[in-house]
């Protein structure tokens, strides 16, 4: 069942979501149909949480402030994490977006075996994940700040769950970095889950 810290964070944002919107479609980026999403503001930022998505304390990376993972799949995940980049005010100061996806390596983990394996299925000797980079853009919200949005796959060697689709939106705003990193597995994602997950990452708005 879920735990009662889990049940009180999930209702309490519902909760607060409800007494702050009446009417949540217009606030959040360019997601126009929040059924199955609860509103969640901050007061640095705000987004659409999928309703089945409970607040995790797991932390995969530093700087995590929130966490989320589906309450059917924990392979399904979303962290918000916050670094400090001073002087710097928006995004594009922190390079194009290859350049900035390039910083990010952590989100997607570095090479944890260095020996010998022999290529299979289209991998290079010696490393156990490929990632492939299948979309890359730009969005600008009402305010003018500017969000670098990525969509990545990885595979490893193993082929467990088929992949790992990873999600990615980061802006700068007051000398702070906000990334959104969304992680959903292959088989899930095409039952679903990417409506979720992509629902998620487009409403992330800084305030």
């Amino acid at each position: 069942g879920i735990g009662t810290f889990a049940a009180a964070g999930l209702f309490g944002q519902l909760n607060k979501a409800s007494a702050e919107y009446g009417d949540p479609a217009n606030v959040f980026g360019k997601v126009t149909n929040s059924k199955g999403f609860i509103p969640t503001k901050r007061d640095e930022y705000s987004f659409l949480l999928p309703s089945k998505w409970l607040y995790s304390t797991e932390r995969d990376f530093d700087n995590i402030v929130e966490r989320y993972q589906d309450n059917f799949d924990a392979v399904n995940f979303a962290a918000i994490i916050k670094k400090k980049v001073d002087g710097k005010t928006s995004v594009d100061q922190l390079g194009s977006p290859e350049e900035f996806l390039k910083s990010c390596d952590f989100l997607f983990g570095k090479q944890a075996w260095t020996g010998e394996t022999k290529s299979e299925g289209g991998f290079k000797p010696g490393s156990v994940s490929a990632l492939s980079l299948l979309d890359i853009d730009e969005r600008t919200d009402k305010k003018g700040t500017k969000y670098y949005n990525y969509e990545l796959l990885s595979r490893t060697a193993d082929g467990d769950e088929g992949g790992r689709h990873k999600l990615v939106s980061a802006a700068v705003k007051n000398g702070q970095l906000y990334i959104v990193f969304i992680q959903v597995g292959d088989k899930r994602w095409f039952k679903g889950t990417d409506k979720e997950a992509l629902g998620l990452r487009d409403s992330f708005t800084l305030a």
